[in-house]
C-alpha cells in the first residue's frame, strides 16, 4: 500500500490501558502509571519522518470509560482531522472496551482520513510486552492510508479490524480480537500493510453516520437469561427509559415470560432492539412461537441485525439523542 503523500502529522490521542500501566507496590496487579511521554518518544524513532502529534486526553482504565467519554473523544477526533496538517488519528485505548469506543467514532466521524483504535494486552514492563510494535503499526496504517470505506478501524497483533465487525473475544491472549464472519480487513508484513479486501468489497453499504448531537443515556441494555420474566423490563422503564436493547438468545429469541414487558415498552413507543448474544449469526426473524424473533418483529420490536449488544445500544443512544423518529431509527437498523 502507497505511503501517504501528505507530509503532516499522525494526531496521536492517549486515553490510557494496559499499555501504559506498571504494578503497585504490593499489589500483584497494575495500575495507570501517566508515562505516556515515555511512550511517544519511544514510539518516535519508529516512525520515519511522519510527525505525531500528541493529544494527553485521559488516563483512564478502559472500564472507567463511560458513552459519554467515547461521545466526547469521537468529537475531538473529528475536530482534530478537520486540521489538513493531519493525516490520520491513532487513539490509544483500553482493550475491554476499546470496539465500544472506536465504534462511537464509527459513528460520528465522517472524515476520509484514517482512524486506528489500538492499545495493548500486556503491562510495560511484562514480558512479550505488545505496546510499542501496535502503536508503530497503527502510525503505519496512516502513513499508508486504509481505504475510506473501511470506516473505523481497531489494530492489535498486526491485524486490522473493521470496528463493527469487530470484537473482544479473549481476556488474556495477546490476540484478542477477531471480525467473526468476516476476518481482518488488513495486516502488516514487515513494512507493509497489505490489504485482505478490495476497495470495492470494503465499500459495501454506507455506514450509519449522525450528526454531532448529544446521547440519550437512558438506553439500558439487558441480557435475557432462562426463566426470566418481566420484571427487570419493567424496573428500566419504570425509571424513565427511552429505549431498549435486549440480548436474546439464538437467532434472537427470549423467554415467554418477557414478552408482556416488552410490549408495555413498544405500546409507549419506546424503540426496543432485539440482538442475540452469539458472536455470529445476528438475529433473524426465523421462530414465531411467544418470544421468537418472527413474533417480537410482528409485535414491533426492532432487529439489530449483527450488531451486538453493546453496539446495538451505542446506536440507539445516539439515534435517540439526535432526536430520530421511532420510523427512523426502524430503517438505521434494518440496514445492520
Amino acid at each position: 500500500m502507497p505511503r501517504n503523500k501528505n507530509n503532516g502529522a499522525v494526531a496521536l490521542f492517549f486515553t490510557g490501558g494496559t499499555i501504559c500501566m506498571t504494578p503497585l507496590a504490593e499489589h500483584r496487579g497494575v495500575v495507570p502509571s501517566g508515562e505516556f511521554k515515555r511512550l511517544v518518544a519511544e514510539l518516535e524513532p519508529h516512525v520515519g519522518k511522519v510527525g505525531l502529534k500528541p493529544v494527553l486526553w485521559s488516563d483512564l482504565p478502559s472500564p472507567h470509560m463511560t458513552p459519554d467519554h467515547m461521545f466526547r473523544l469521537a468529537m475531538d477526533v473529528k475536530k482534530t482531522l478537520e486540521d489538513p496538517g493531519i493525516i490520520g488519528a491513532v487513539v490509544v485505548h483500553g482493550t475491554d472496551v476499546l470496539v465500544e469506543s472506536a465504534f462511537m467514532a464509527d459513528l460520528y466521524v465522517n472524515s476520509t482520513k484514517p482512524v486506528v483504535f489500538t492499545g495493548s494486552m500486556r503491562f510495560y514492563s511484562e514480558s512479550g510486552y505488545d505496546g510499542i510494535r501496535n502503536l508503530i503499526n497503527a502510525v503505519k496504517a496512516c502513513m499508508r492510508p486504509l481505504p475510506p470505506a473501511t470506516g473505523v478501524v481497531i489494530l492489535m497483533a498486526d491485524r486490522f479490524f473493521r470496528v463493527r465487525e469487530a470484537a473482544k473475544v479473549n481476556s488474556l491472549n495477546v490476540d484478542a480480537f477477531e471480525a467473526p464472519e468476516a476476518g481482518p480487513v488488513g495486516y502488516v508484513a514487515g513494512e507493509m500493510v497489505l490489504l485482505t479486501r478490495s476497495p470495492a468489497c470494503l465499500a459495501g453499504p454506507d455506514r450509519t453516520l449522525f450528526e454531532p448531537a448529544a446521547l440519550e443515556p437512558a438506553t439500558p441494555l439487558v441480557t435475557c437469561y432462562t426463566g426470566m420474566d418481566g420484571f427487570l423490563i419493567d424496573q428500566v422503564r419504570l425509571a424513565g427509559a427511552k429505549g431498549l436493547v435486549l440480548q436474546g438468545f439464538g437467532a434472537g429469541n427470549i423467554p415467554p415470560g418477557a414478552v408482556d414487558a416488552v410490549m408495555r415498552m413498544v405500546d409507549e413507543e419506546k424503540p426496543v432492539v432485539l440482538t442475540t448474544q452469539c458472536l455470529e449469526g445476528g438475529v433473524w426473524p426465523i421462530y414465531a412461537y411467544p418470544g421468537g424473533g418472527d413474533d417480537l418483529e410482528q409485535k414491533g420490536v426492532i432487529l439489530g441485525g449483527r450488531l451486538s449488544g453493546a453496539k446495538a445500544r451505542l446506536q440507539l443512544m445516539a439515534a435517540l439523542g439526535a432526536g430520530r423518529t421511532l420510523s427512523e431509527i426502524k430503517k438505521i437498523f434494518a440496514s445492520e
